[in-house]
C-alpha cells in the first residue's frame, strides 16, 4: 500500500501543475477523502483506531470514493471535450461491490463473522 500511496502522491503533484481548475476542484475533494481513508486504514492496521473506526467503516469510506471518482472522471472528460450524452448501455459495468459497501470486507472476515463485526 505504501508504494501505491507514493506513486499516487507523485501523480497528484504532477496533476496540480497542469490540470485546469475545473478538474482540480473535484480531484482535490477526492484527494482529501483518499487521505482520510488511508489514515483510517493505517490506524486499523496498527491497532490504534479512533472511536467509531472499524473494518466496516473503512470499507464504507472506500465505497464512498466511487462517486468522487466518477465526478473527477466527468470533469476530466468535459475538459478534454470528449463527454456527451451517455446511454445506459454504454456505461462501464458496475463491479459487484458498487452497490454493497460490505462486499469490500467479505474476504477479510472469518466465516462466522457478520458484516457488522
Amino acid at each position: 500500500m505504501e508504494g501505491a500511496k507514493d506513486a499516487y502522491r507523485d501523480r497528484w503533484s504532477e496533476a496540480l501543475m497542469i490540470a485546469p481548475d475545473a478538474v482540480i476542484v473535484p480531484a482535490h475533494e477526492l484527494n482529501e477523502t483518499l487521505t482520510r481513508v488511508y489514515g483510517q486504514i493505517k490506524r486499523l492496521e496498527q491497532g490504534n483506531p479512533r472511536p467509531g473506526e472499524s473494518l466496516r467503516s473503512a470499507a464504507e469510506a472506500q465505497h464512498a470514493l466511487w462517486s468522487l471518482i466518477e465526478a473527477m472522471r466527468e470533469a476530466m472528460r468535459r475538459d478534454l471535450g470528449v463527454t456527451g450524452e451517455v446511454d445506459e448501455a454504454a456505461r462501464w459495468p458496475e463491479s459487484p461491490s458498487s452497490n454493497d459497501p460490505t462486499a469490500l470486507i467479505r474476504d477479510f472476515m472469518e466465516p462466522s463473522d457478520g458484516p457488522d463485526s
